[in-house]
């Protein structure tokens, strides 16, 4: 009887913030109910699974309501679908207002879908990857995303590689070896990663207004599943965990330093804060499988390309990160290029993800072509992660692949302020997600 009149109370709770932006037309005061309601909806969700909360920088008592609550999946489940199919049905005045309302509904789905993949539902990659990130593919597919005439790229990058990495044995061999000259001794990582941020926030900084007083804070973790991630805490400050057990390169160690850092996801979400202060509380919070977070996550694999073009990169690493890991820089220069075009063969992991979530792929045959089409050493630790975190891992490919093609279309190649300029405007935009298509410019 107490259990039952525990999820009766828990449920009517939820129910109770989930109708509270129920109206025949949507107002301000309307939509910030129901963005609370939202929150504390992500909140319940994260109580019950901590993979499904990236961040919540919001006042502790929601949080600790939440964990005093307890919701099952099942009542969190009703009430982000009740209300989502209440602000889906409202009407609004256009403008910001509707960017909001639109913007909650496609997060409540991405919840529910969310916890119906916890209670066991096993949906195909396209329709997982669209119901958690709102990414729409070519004829319906997601997984084909990136991959028309993807076989022809990968083999004139694998040309040019094959040209770079001379020698006997097949090209995974030889990149395997290669790389290993430019691993950061595990006593010098502190140092490198903490040079190669302040050069991404000096990068950042000449083109992008930092909210004063915004600051990272790095900590070396093991036993984790991924090699690094980023709290955002709030007041314009990040905390970062750097998986010390995966080894680094420095070229990697400058892209994960942007990534996280500068002008990945610190600098997102705090020109968010900036610009949106609490004016609406939906953004104190991030469910990790969301379209919000894909927008967040392609963002940041492009940082390091957008604060380093190659030959300002080539610079850095040679002249200052080098030296700092203890390494012979002589090779520095091929040591980028090689990396650069290694990052080129990212469809390949996007394709191996759906055929592996998909089951048309066991886990030693997509180790097998992980490690031979993407020359991906950490083969076995990508799929482990695709194991927990499934379908998230097209944030990092398609969605980048979809991102990189709004900031072409916008700018006008070699045009750096403007990319900068669209790249900021991409991430802070009020909808929160991936722009939809846009025609090439002429």
């Amino acid at each position: 009887m107490m259990r039952r009149a525990s999820r009766a109370a828990a449920l009517a709770a939820l129910m109770a913030a989930a109708c509270g932006g129920r109206a025949s037309d949507t107002t301000a005061r309307d939509l910030d109910r129901a963005a609370e309601s939202y929150v504390r909806l992500v909140l319940a969700l994260g109580d019950r699974d901590a993979d499904s909360l990236d961040n919540y920088h919001g006042p502790p008592a929601w949080q600790a309501e939440a964990r005093a609550r307890r919701a099952t999946l099942a009542d969190i489940r009703i009430g982000a679908s009740s209300l989502a199919e209440s602000l889906a049905a409202a009407s609004a005045p256009d403008g910001d207002d509707t960017v909001r309302r639109m913007f909650l509904v496609r997060q409540l789905r991405a919840v529910a879908a969310r916890i119906d993949i916890l209670q066991g539902a096993r949906p195909r990659f396209d329709e997982e990857a669209r119901a958690l990130f709102g990414v729409e593919g070519q004829g319906g597919q997601v997984g084909r995303v990136g991959q028309v005439g993807r076989e022809d790229r990968d083999k004139k990058v694998r040309s040019m590689l094959e040209r770079l990495l001379p020698g006997r044995g097949d090209l995974a061999a030889r990149y395997a070896a290669f790389d290993r000259q430019f691993l950061i001794p595990p006593d010098r990582l502190p140092a490198v990663l903490s040079r190669a941020i302040d050069g991404c926030r000096a990068a950042t900084s000449r083109h992008v207004a930092l909210p004063p007083g915004e600051r990272v804070a790095v900590e070396y973790v093991r036993d984790r599943p991924w090699s690094a991630f980023t709290r955002y805490e709030g007041r314009f400050a990040s905390h970062i965990q750097v998986n010390a057990a995966l080894p680094l390169t420095v070229d990697r160690a400058l892209d994960l330093a942007c990534h996280e850092a500068y002008p990945g996801h610190h600098t997102i979400n705090a020109l968010l804060e900036a610009r949106g202060g609490r004016s609406r509380p939906e953004l104190l919070v991030q469910p990790l499988f969301s379209p919000q977070s894909l927008l967040h996550e392609a963002a940041s694999s492009l940082a390091g390309a957008l604060a380093f073009p190659v030959e300002a990169r080539t610079s850095f690493e040679r002249d200052v990160l080098f030296p700092l890991a203890g390494l012979d820089s002589a090779e520095a220069e091929r040591h980028v290029r090689v990396g650069r075009l290694v990052d080129e063969l990212h469809g390949v992991e996007a394709d191996v993800a759906r055929r592996y979530l998909d089951g048309e792929l066991d886990f030693p045959r997509a180790s097998a072509v992980l490690r031979r089409d993407a020359l991906m050493a950490s083969a076995d630790a990508t799929l482990k992660f695709l194991n927990q975190f499934r379908s998230y891992g097209v944030t990092y490919t398609i969605g980048r692949d979809l991102l990189a093609r709004q900031l072409d279309a916008r700018v006008t190649n070699g045009d750096e302020a403007g990319r900068w300029r669209a790249y900021s405007e991409v991430v802070t935009a009020p909808a929160q997600m991936v722009p939809s298509p846009e025609p090439a410019r002429k």
